[in-house]
């Protein structure tokens, strides 16, 4: 999902779902995401092209191009509707942080379970009607500070990408090999690793550089 990207021209979803070009139509823009998702949880997006989902669907890319004009439109037709698949409800009593913590959370467990997610990035974006609901629920989040618009719309941008990076450390984790650690030339590191370094577990990661970050841009 990108943030601050503006589509040119007709937007997909002012579209008929069922085409508007050439002869009756026979799949919907449902259709067409369903088959493309189903690609990219089995391949990753390297495995989404408009030959690809068309034989899915036992027809042509020339015709899969009567519904959908572009790859950045297929990509932003497939983030949409796996974004139909966030599910937050307000809470009256949660502060602003915690609510965007709470929709951070939500989000990152999406991206999780579908990690095509973290890799669709379209050149031109129109996000579709789940997707500004996400938007909206992140700004009405934040209605309770007196914010320009841009300070909050740079917040819901910080808080995508902090989103995005833990998913995809979730989604593919690092292994490292501090084999080379010499205790005398890194005794730092060397202590952190053998655990005799002072401190104890703190709170969760994600959480705190959630608050950390977006209580600093939209501090008083």
């Amino acid at each position: 999902m990108t943030v601050g990207q503006q589509g040119r021209g007709p937007s997909i979803w002012a579209r008929p779902q069922r085409g508007a070009r050439g002869p009756s139509p026979e799949h919907r823009l449902a259709d067409i995401a369903v088959a493309a998702i189903r690609l990219a949880s089995a391949g990753g997006l390297a495995a989404v092209s408009m030959r690809a989902v068309a034989g899915e669907l036992n027809t042509t890319a020339s015709t899969l191009y009567r519904y959908v004009t572009s790859r950045d439109e297929l990509l932003d037709l497939m983030v949409d509707t796996a974004m139909a698949g966030f599910a937050h409800t307000r809470e009256s009593d949660e502060d602003w942080l915690g609510e965007l913590v709470r929709i951070a959370e939500a989000t990152r467990s999406l991206y999780v379970a579908q990690p095509w997610l973290l890799d669709a990035v379209p050149t031109s974006s129109a996000p579709g009607p789940h997707t500004l609901r996400w938007f909206e629920h992140c700004l009405q989040a934040m209605a309770v500070l007196d914010r320009t618009t841009r300070q909050k719309m740079e917040a819901v941008g910080v808080l995508n990408g902090v989103i995005m990076l833990f998913a995809r450390s979730a989604a593919a984790p690092t292994a490292v090999d501090f084999g080379a650690v010499d205790p005398a030339r890194h005794p730092l590191l060397a202590a952190v690793l053998t655990g005799s370094a002072p401190g104890s577990p703190t709170a969760d990661l994600f959480e705190r550089t959630i608050r950390a970050l977006l209580g600093g841009l939209l501090a008083a």
